[in-house]
């Protein structure tokens, strides 16, 4: 059977249907024995090792060096999940590597988290919690949503969808994205412009890139703020954050991404944060679709590799 590589150590932890559907095609699936995310040294030392045709992966960083030492044997990279500026496509396409993502899966699962951490930190729900298991009977106000201006960064599928919640519980939505958009309960607006209006800030850009730095956050954002990011750990500036919420400028932070992985910094001190461990794909109906998807996707790529060879054959006769 030949050899395929999965580096999300869940991968297919709560359905074997991936597996069974696997192996029916004649591959065998090696999964991640570290049980976390790899590092590039890690990624390439199992590659040697088991020299796979296919690769299902996670978020660990796949360079361009790490390709170059596998573009012998390793002909598909399918991503599990929507991202994939962790992997150095360039150099993919350069050594003939196809690289797949798993587009759309994700919308719901993404958008109902940051919904939740939204409706969370209006009425600092786990801040209620934490003071009743400690013996402390006192009730917090909280805000509504309703009438609350939502500024969303990055209006694809993922961003629409939360603006499609949010609207729903009478939040008015602006958002800015570089590619305009067709939707008529949103409203495009500059980023400087978004930041000084929105009341609730959520990110869902894709890239790295910082959104997010002290000048933003401190300068630019209204008083009493929101943020919350779903996407990408390094949009937001995390000290010039903790900084701001510590001064009351910023009201309250949700993150489920982080600049380092896992996080172990200050912001978990703080009670006006919620903090998950990067979970925005940890909902079981969209993991298993997600890891079904990134199989056809993979196995699809490698027909297509196969369909070539076979044509360039029948050329050559």
């Amino acid at each position: 059977m030949k050899p395929l590589f999965a580096t999300t150590s869940t991968f297919a932890k709560y359905s074997s249907e991936v597996l069974t559907y696997l192996k029916e095609n004649g591959f065998e699936l090696i999964i991640n024995p570290f049980g976390r995310k790899l590092s590039e040294g890690e990624l390439l030392e199992l590659l040697k090792i088991y020299r796979p045709i296919g690769l299902l992966a996670g978020t660990e960083p796949i360079t361009r060096s790490t390709l170059e030492k596998a573009k012998s044997y390793l002909k598909i990279i399918s991503r599990v999940g929507v991202g994939w500026d962790n992997v150095d496509r360039d150099a993919a396409r350069e050594f003939g590597i196809k690289v797949y993502r798993t587009e759309e899966v994700l919308n719901y699962a993404v958008a109902e988290l940051t919904l939740g951490m939204m409706l969370s930190a209006l009425r600092a729900i786990p801040l209620q919690d934490r003071r009743i298991r400690a013996g402390v009977w006192q009730k917090g106000m909280g805000r509504l949503l309703e009438k609350k201006i939502v500024g969303i960064i990055g209006f694809g599928s993922i961003g629409q969808r939360v603006g499609e919640l949010v609207k729903a519980f009478g939040a008015r939505v602006l958002y800015y994205d570089p590619i305009p958009k067709d939707v008529p309960w949103a409203q495009a607006r500059k980023l400087n412009e978004l930041l000084s209006q929105a009341d609730i800030i959520t990110l869902h850009a894709s890239g790295s890139a910082r959104i997010l730095g002290e000048h933003e956050i401190n300068s630019l954002c209204k008083p009493g703020v929101i943020i919350i990011n779903a996407a990408r750990g390094g949009l937001v500036d995390e000290k010039a954050l903790y900084n701001a919420l510590v001064s009351g400028h910023v009201t309250f932070a949700c993150l489920d991404v982080f600049e380092k992985e896992p996080y172990k910094g200050p912001l978990k001190d703080l009670d006006n944060v919620i903090l998950t461990p990067h979970i925005g794909s940890y909902a079981l109906e969209a993991r298993m679709e997600m890891e079904k998807m990134a199989v056809e996707n993979l196995l699809k790529g490698l027909r297509s590799i196969s369909q070539n060879s076979v044509d360039r054959s029948q050329e050559s006769e």
